[in-house]
């Protein structure tokens, strides 16, 4: 499949990859790809989001300020809801970071793996390529299988602008249409 993701597809995979390990995931996290495609304004997914009032330095605040450092079914309420009975999330994943050291989350050749929920928006953007007419997977097919996974960091980040995900996915198909 990754033969028909164009450059800058293949590029926001990568910039996952090493989102991940620049915040010692063992894992690639769905938010890891939504941080990797908000680098880069040229690309269409952020031409589409900046035409919507959503500008890519503006994203890029609001998706470190919800970026998640927690494993995947945990996430700051919760690191708020374990301090208060006296444990400290942060210190419980970094000792067990520390026991499992570099093999967590690596697979064959030492890479790091996608989440089954990463795997997931993957795929997604393949359907909504598909669904596009589309022979290719470009950013703007990351960004539809991100909010056609119901990605709640992409969520949230649309809800800081008032952006509608109907609204976001009928601007790309528009816009898929008229560079097509």
């Amino acid at each position: 499949m990754f033969e028909r993701f164009t450059r800058n597809a293949r590029t926001v995979v990568i910039g996952a990859q090493e989102a991940a390990h620049r915040h010692g995931a063992s894992e690639i996290r769905p938010a890891h790809l939504l941080e990797s495609l908000t680098v880069r304004d040229g690309i269409l997914a952020m031409q589409v989001l900046a035409d919507l009032g959503a500008p890519g330095d503006e994203v890029r605040r609001v998706v470190g300020g919800l970026r998640s450092r927690y494993a995947d079914d945990l996430d700051a309420e919760d690191a708020e809801a374990l301090k208060l009975l006296g444990i400290d999330l942060d210190d419980v994943l970094s000792r067990i970071e520390g026991d499992l050291g570099e093999r967590a989350g690596r697979g064959r050749g030492g890479h790091t793996r996608f989440t089954k929920q990463s795997k997931k928006v993957l795929e997604l953007s393949l359907r909504e390529a598909l669904r596009l007419g589309d022979g290719f997977i470009g950013s703007e097919h990351i960004l539809l299988g991100l909010m056609r996974s119901g990605d709640h960091t992409l969520l949230r980040v649309l809800a800081a602008f008032d952006l509608d995900p109907d609204d976001v996915r009928r601007a790309i198909d528009e816009a898929d249409r008229r560079a097509g």
